[in-house]
């Protein structure tokens, strides 16, 4: 079983043994209190299941601290009983010195048990994972779902391991009930050493992350190179003249990437449900938090004098980073390549393809397949409507020798909303 945490935003929860420390990656017995909280009565008996279960491996991206307070701390009013009427205002309170610690996190995080649990648990685990609304303090807002099967993860069990993560353990449940009702803090659970598997079985692409917005009003497809350029417009507007090259883009090195996600789950109708910012490897930490923050400040975009609202994720396919990130050998156009250059003499339409694919951070593909028809039932490529218009576009098919994770943007608008690609395989009903 597969259970995914997408972060929508920051994430915050220190590590219990060094307050001042963001505890990343997130450990399995925090998911499991969280599942606990969320749990209707009906459905705790299954998170026994989980408790009789191996530790899970944990794959995730890493965490960029940020920084706050004075030397990690903050002075707060305290929340202790209250001694008199003037105490409760917090501005008359006595203030001590607390910890909050948060991180941009890379990515989304998945916990794989290596078995599946019987339906009656999968149902009872499905509704509970649907109603966790946050993990870490109650600020570190997330999206979590289930899927069936096993994956390759980055920290597994090692008796050797550099880390050590607290795990749930028969009597967990238990523990647990006994601690609150008596109007205690929950016992530290037992913990497991975790090691980092170097070895990976895909190709890594040149994108870390994904941070995602909904639109509350969809928007046609073929504006997704318009819209994409209105959200960088807004999160620049945010930024202001102190705005870093990974935003706007005036530099040689790779900067953020504007995308938009059409509706294509397997009843979609394939318009516009969001809009992303897509974060590359190895860019400046600070410069990359200053961006992070913009973007989920925006609430709205501008398109052709129309105001469309941005909002939090849903549980929708397409709002999903995963759905785009997975590791796959063949690849779709969601939306129309660009290509760098236009054919000429020996040099096909198809060979500029498979060389903006490594120019773009990609291994070469071993087949590439253009069509002006899309393969997802989307409009074809000629109906799109381009940034600057005079390029030549195609919807593209990539096929690779190996697998290769996501993001995919191949061609000339990689960084301006067309040239979105879907893994194989990304349109099945556990989405």
């Amino acid at each position: 079983m597969k259970l995914s945490v997408e972060f929508l935003g920051l994430y915050g929860a220190a590590d219990v043994t060094a307050r001042k420390k963001v505890e990343w990656p997130p450990h399995p017995d925090r998911l499991y209190q969280a599942l606990v909280d969320a749990a209707l009565p009906e459905d705790r008996p299954a998170l026994a299941w989980i408790e009789q279960q191996p530790p899970p491996g944990v794959d995730c991206g890493n965490a960029v601290p940020l920084p706050w307070g004075a030397d990690g701390c903050t002075f707060v009013p305290t929340n202790y009983p209250i001694k008199n009427g003037a105490d409760a205002l917090p501005e008359f309170r006595n203030k001590q010195a607390r910890q909050f610690p948060i991180a941009v996190p890379e990515g989304p995080v998945r916990y794989v048990w290596p078995a599946d649990p019987p339906p009656p648990v999968w149902d009872s685990l499905h509704r509970t994972v649907a109603r966790v609304t946050h993990l870490g303090r109650s600020d570190s807002l997330a999206m979590l779902s289930i899927e069936t099967g096993a994956a390759p993860c980055r920290w597994t069990t090692q008796d050797t391991g550099s880390i050590a993560m607290r795990v749930p353990r028969p009597g967990r449940l238990q523990q647990l009930d006994q601690a609150f009702a008596n109007g205690q803090r929950s016992p530290i659970a037992p913990q497991v050493r975790y090691g980092n598997t170097a070895q990976q079985p895909w190709v890594a692409g040149p994108w870390e992350g994904m941070v995602v917005m909904r639109l509350a009003k969809p928007i046609a497809v073929e504006h997704a190179a318009l819209a994409a350029d209105a959200l960088r417009r807004a999160v620049l507007s945010k930024l202001g003249n102190a705005a870093p090259l990974l935003a706007h883009g005036h530099a040689p090195h790779m900067h953020m990437a504007w995308v938009g996600l059409p509706n294509l789950s397997e009843h979609g109708d394939g318009t516009l449900l969001g809009l992303a910012m897509v974060v590359p490897k190895d860019c400046d930490t600070t410069e990359r938090a200053h961006c992070v923050a913009a973007m989920l400040t925006v609430d709205h975009i501008m398109l052709a004098g129309v105001r469309f609202n941005l909002t939090r994720p849903t549980a929708a396919m397409s709002l999903h980073e995963r759905t785009w990130s997975r590791p796959a050998r063949c690849w779709v156009s969601a939306t129309p390549v660009v290509l760098d250059r236009f054919p000429k003499g020996k040099v096909s339409a198809e060979e500029i393809v498979a060389q903006g694919c490594e120019r773009a951070g990609y291994p070469r593909p071993s087949r590439v397949t253009l069509s002006q028809n899309s393969a997802l039932a989307l409009p074809p490529a000629r109906e799109f409507r381009l940034r600057k218009p005079g390029g030549l576009y195609a919807h593209v098919a990539l096929e690779f020798d190996q697998p290769v994770q996501g993001p995919v943007l191949v061609g000339k608008e990689r960084y301006f909303g067309l040239g979105l690609f879907l893994p194989h395989g990304a349109r099945t009903p556990s989405d």
